[in-house]
């Protein structure tokens, strides 16, 4: 049940919680459970105990890159409907904001979290 983020491209990312047993069910019939690419469907039993950074090819050569799942890549799997901060925006962001470890900060959004998980990051375990 590990949730892990495959990679496709630069804007072909998605979050996907891998059943280590692999099957589902549909009425009676039983049909291994599948990641499904552009181009093809990788079963969930090639995901399995696989390393952060592998890349699992399907049967037809296409591949994705099993990454784990850290606050940027989450928010960029998200989709938006909300506007999102991207990379080059927060870091002028924490910049400006002199975001350091163990300062203190309040944010107070309601899209995707993605600046929050930043500016967690920037003030670490020490900061608030």
């Amino acid at each position: 049940g590990d949730l892990v983020i495959a990679y496709e491209g630069r804007d072909r990312l998605s979050a996907v919680r891998v059943d280590s047993r692999g099957r589902e069910k549909h009425g009676k019939k039983e049909t291994p459970k599948m990641l499904y690419t552009r181009y093809a469907g990788i079963p969930h039993s090639q995901l399995v105990g696989v390393q952060y950074g592998t890349r699992v090819t399907a049967e037809d050569g296409s591949f994705v890159s099993v990454l784990p799942p850290t606050p940027e890549l989450w928010s960029a799997t998200l989709s938006h409907r909300t506007q999102i901060l991207y990379l080059a925006d927060i870091s002028m962001i924490s910049l400006q904001l002199d975001l350091l470890p163990g300062r203190r900060v309040v944010e107070a959004g309601t899209g995707s979290g993605a600046l929050s998980h930043a500016m967690a990051r920037a003030v670490g375990p020490t900061g608030r």
